[in-house]
């Protein structure tokens, strides 16, 4: 008979001494430490130790298990990281109905119904980034009848700024499942894609638009001065108020909108599933309202007043009351107690590094992409990533360009943007 321990060492799981179902990723393991494992390595989760100490007791009895301890035994009994799939895309879980494959094991129905096979040459240019979605479907041997065309298995076009990347092996990746023309019932696999407008000058205008919607709205002035849209500040000096807290609490929807809206001018929002264009606006409502006004206040509030986006200022000196008054709903030392120290917080960090560098429109506009894209990325779907990732980098490349093109030092503004 074997002692206990060599039992436990035959059979048991050298992680949490469980029973041993096998070896999992080249270590002796129980199921449940397996899937622990699987499940770490593929979603690259991180863990912190629940006590700080990174050596907890780890058993199969313990009712809360330390997961940081667990996985670094994990590690330390041999599971290998290089040994787990990667997750599965929606593309990869879906059957293959309409590859070259399938149609040489079923060459009988692909000649009955004229199914034609997808080329990268076949991908092109449609009329709108947001609203139509589709690829062109058929090969150069395709017949033109009307029963062909109703039983293609891919709509007709793809989206206007879209480019397929040149890889032989995408073009049988790229197929569509859906057999309807609504452009909601057809998926992009972005990792195929890439984008071929300029998305700093589609920035650059949906910025402008921002601008005139904020004289719009909280401008009182003749119409003819209203409209326009050009980089100048959206209010004037006569404009600008001291800030109430009411009205800028009634404003918020009206922000949300805006930037909602600065959104949608990106043509692949409209592409990203819906979980993830809510984490995107969720993430830019943030990092929108602490940059909108801190652009504002250099135009035109610098030094003495910090400006927000509805055109209400606070005095940024501490023995200012600009803006800082009782109020009905809140009084003066509750304003100053919660909103004083991140004002001086966003004066040193944001405001004056912006006026340090002279800070122009356009670097603006690529600042406030760079920190959306950048901050929101590592929140999204497996799905919307490489999207954003090539949304980044041609950031980067249109940001690069303009320099260029107006002859401005290109290493160090770049950088003193990448380091704000």
């Amino acid at each position: 008979m074997l002692a206990d321990k060599d039992v436990e060492l035959k059979y048991g799981c050298r992680i949490c001494k469980a029973q041993a179902t096998g070896f999992h990723f080249d270590a002796q393991s129980c199921s449940a430490c397996a899937a622990f494992f699987r499940r770490t390595v593929a979603l690259n989760r991180h863990f912190n130790c629940i006590t700080g100490c990174n050596n907890c007791f780890v058993h199969y009895s313990v009712r809360q298990i330390c997961r940081a301890c667990r996985f670094r035994r994990c590690l330390e009994e041999g599971m290998k990281k290089n040994c787990v799939q990667p997750k599965k895309t929606e593309w990869e879980k879906r059957r293959a109905f309409c590859t070259k494959s399938g149609l040489k094991r079923n060459k009988k129905f692909a000649i009955k119904l004229h199914v034609n096979t997808i080329t990268n040459e076949q991908y092109e240019i449609a009329n709108s980034p947001i609203t139509q979605y589709s690829v062109i479907a058929g090969s150069s041997t395709s017949s033109s009848s009307p029963q062909t065309e109703s039983l293609s298995c891919c709509p007709e076009r793809f989206p206007d700024d879209w480019d397929v990347a040149t890889s032989p092996d995408n073009a049988s990746k790229c197929w569509c499942r859906s057999v309807s023309d609504t452009p909601s019932d057809i998926k992009i696999d972005h990792k195929y894609l890439a984008p071929k407008y300029d998305i700093l000058q589609i920035l650059i205008a949906e910025e402008m638009r921002i601008g005139e919607r904020r004289r719009i709205m909280f401008c009182e002035r003749p119409v003819c001065s209203l409209l326009g849209m050009t980089p100048t500040c959206p209010f004037t000096v006569e404009e600008i108020r001291p800030l109430r807290f009411r009205d800028f609490r009634k404003s918020i929807r009206t922000h949300i909108l805006l930037i909602y809206e600065w959104l949608r001018s990106w043509p692949e929002y409209g592409t990203i599933a819906k979980y993830d264009q809510i984490t995107f606006l969720r993430k830019c409502v943030l990092y929108h309202t602490i940059l909108d006004p801190c652009y504002i206040t250099i135009q035109i509030g610098y030094p003495h007043r910090f400006v927000m986006q509805n055109g209400g200022y606070v005095g940024t000196e501490e023995e200012s009351v600009e803006g800082w008054e009782d109020e009905k709903e809140i009084s003066g030392d509750t304003k100053q107690r919660i909103y004083r120290p991140l004002l001086r917080k966003m004066m040193s960090e944001v405001v004056t590094p912006m006026v340090s560098m002279n800070i122009s429109f356009e670097e603006f506009v690529a600042l406030k992409a760079f920190v959306s894209w950048q901050g929101t990325t590592s929140e999204m779907s497996e799905q919307a990533k490489p999207a954003m990732r090539r949304t980044l980098d041609a950031l980067f490349r249109s940001l690069h360009q303009h320099y260029l093109e107006n002859n401005i030092e290109v290493s160090e503004r770049l950088g003193n943007i990448v380091l704000l």
